[in-house]
């Protein structure tokens, strides 16, 4: 067990490509392994438990789902996770990681965003005042604000949030817990593609309880672990993306953070968002680099497939509203 639990150290001290599935030793805590100096270990985000048995190695880092209550989370993380969202990360050439050309997309993101704000209007009957957490370049800000809503967000990126404030749009620079904004003020407050991303959700959630009006709700979009692309691709699914996505949400695991951080749950689905041809092949590059990259670079010089289209895209949503 000594040898094997030091393999394992050995591995995880090292970058390499490596996608394997999760073996005994990988439920060594990881505290008691040796971990490189810019990573620390992680505690399960909705119960604290530290163990968790493995699920995955992707790139050289364990995936693991919790021995008490099922959330999957990456076995470590970023000594400090801010560092990852730099100008570089919302114009990414990587194969996986970063917003894929979030500037070249905005146009097709901008029909995402204009669906769900509809979605929205329907269930709160109104429009009001709306706080984006995690706004990135402000888009969805934007879009919101055109329609007549007082929209608002928060942007842990220094870069992000200097680029949605060029914008025009109301933008908070920093952690939503530290930045003490008055209570009770907010309609809506919307999560898109940001709790996968937090160091501690449920202490995010509970801000996000003490912000909204007592008839406001919560909308919230994030990769879904539990549902079928997840569990068919298993350790090649495109969104487990160590150092930046830090927790895996199914829709269970999502509805008891929600509960526990005193929300009512209201139900979840499917969710998925406008893309081109270009993007889907941007995404396929992960699978195989040289030939969907080949294709996307034509795609986007040539502008072919500027079509837009509605894709199911692994991810889900979740509504909740406050429980009194």
């Amino acid at each position: 067990m000594a040898e094997r639990s030091g393999a394992l150290a050995s591995r995880l001290s090292t970058v390499m490509v490596d996608v394997s599935i999760g073996t005994a030793a990988d439920r060594t805590p990881p505290t008691e392994r040796t971990l490189p100096v810019d990573e620390i270990a992680t505690t399960c985000a909705l119960c604290g438990e530290e163990q968790g048995s493995g699920v995955f190695r992707v790139n050289g880092s364990l995936i693991v789902r919790c021995i008490r209550c099922d959330l999957v989370r990456a076995a470590t993380r970023p000594r400090s996770p801010h560092l990852v969202y730099t100008a570089e990360y919302y114009a990414s050439a990587r194969r996986k990681g970063g917003y894929a050309n979030y500037v070249l997309d905005a146009r097709i993101n901008e029909l995402t965003f204009k669906r769900r704000l509809r979605d929205i209007e329907r269930r709160l009957g109104r429009r009001g005042r709306l706080l984006d957490v995690g706004c990135a370049l402000g888009d969805f800000l934007v879009v919101a604000r055109d329609a007549g809503w007082q929209a608002e967000g928060v942007e842990i990126s220094s870069f992000a949030s200097k680029v949605a404030a060029s914008k025009g749009v109301v933008t908070y620079c920093g952690v939503l817990e530290d930045l003490r904004l008055p209570a009770n003020q907010y309609d809506v407050i919307t999560l898109y593609d940001t709790i996968e991303h937090l160091v501690d959700p449920l202490r995010t959630l509970r801000e996000i309880k003490r912000l909204l009006a007592s008839d406001g709700i919560v909308h919230i979009v994030t990769p879904d672990v539990g549902g079928l692309q997840a569990r068919l691709l298993g350790p090649l699914w495109y969104h487990f993306k160590p150092g930046e996505h830090l927790v895996y949400f199914s829709s269970a695991t999502l509805r008891a953070a929600l509960e526990s951080a005193g929300f009512l749950w209201a139900g979840s689905a499917d969710a998925g968002s406008y893309v081109t041809i270009s993007y889907v092949f941007n995404r396929l590059r992960y699978y195989l680099p040289r030939p969907f990259g080949f294709l996307e670079s034509v795609g986007r010089t040539l502008r072919l497939g500027p079509v837009p289209f509605y894709l199911h895209v692994g991810e889900m949503e979740a509504w909740a509203s406050r429980s009194e």
